[in-house]
């Protein structure tokens, strides 16, 4: 039997690492796991990633002995249902800017009498080595779900959204907030930085006063350290093209300036 590790480590106070899934490759989710990382997000909203991929990736990930979550496309019924049924151990929904709508989502994600989510003998209760009755038994405690918090309506309802029963973790999206507030933009002037930290804080202590985990997509280590040593948990770095290309960069600078590393 498959126990969540990420519910518990979160649960535990304890920082776990993840990065962004948006190739359809398995031996990248494989190196990934070998790694070290903790978790992985199969996104599903910024990529042309389709269902049986999706379920591919999951299973691999289980394989690997990494977590999977998967972000939907959107908070609705039926990718919510797609996506559990599948296997996934948690969900990141996208842009949750309102109580009303993080309430819909915790009820589509959990079985009655918490919420609404349909019941049926999918591939799920396997990827966790459960019976299909030990899993509908466990499965509302068990998944993760990670609500993202990335406008400025989701941070002035953060705090009550963070109360909900059901919401896990709250995940700072971290570009869409900066758009969101300043227009389209990847660098923040000095004033706008201020605000943009001013943000993120309120999510902190939202989620700090609620007993609800938070995190945040960064993209660098050292961004991502930062928010670490600012209480948040669950912290995502790049994705696998980022590290990829990153990686690539790194390798052709040292090329063709003709620099050796010292553990070459």
């Amino acid at each position: 039997m498959r126990q969540n590790p990420i519910k518990t480590a979160i649960q535990q106070g304890r920082t776990v690492w993840g990065t962004w899934v948006t190739i359809a490759d398995e031996r990248l989710v494989r190196a990934l796991a070998e790694g070290g990382f903790d978790w992985i997000t199969i996104d599903m909203e910024h990529t042309a990633l389709d269902w049986p991929q999706v379920d591919r990736l999951i299973g691999v990930a289980l394989d690997s002995g990494i977590t999977p979550l998967v972000r939907i496309p959107a908070g609705d019924v039926v990718h919510i249902k797609r996506a559990l049924d599948l296997g996934a151990f948690g969900l990141v929904v996208p842009m949750v800017e309102s109580v009303e709508q993080a309430r819909e989502v915790i009820s589509a994600s959990h079985y009655p009498p918490q919420g609404c989510r349909s019941a049926a003998a999918a591939s799920h209760y396997k990827r966790f080595q459960m019976t299909l009755e030990e899993y509908l038994a466990v499965a509302n405690e068990e998944l993760t779900l990670v609500l993202q918090i990335e406008s400025p309506a989701g941070i002035e309802q953060v705090s009550q959204i963070a109360e909900l029963r059901g919401c896990d973790a709250l995940l700072v999206g971290p570009l869409d907030l900066a758009c969101r507030l300043f227009g389209p933009t990847q660098a923040l002037a000095d004033e706008q930085n201020e605000t943009f930290n001013a943000a993120v804080q309120k999510v902190i202590a939202a989620g700090k006063s609620a007993g609800c985990a938070t995190g945040f997509h960064a993209r660098s280590v050292e961004e991502a350290l930062y928010w670490a040593s600012q209480g948040m948990q669950l912290l995502a770095v790049s994705s696998d093209l980022g590290l990829l290309t990153s990686s690539a960069y790194g390798t052709m600078k040292r090329l063709r300036t003709g620099t050796v590393s010292d553990d070459a």
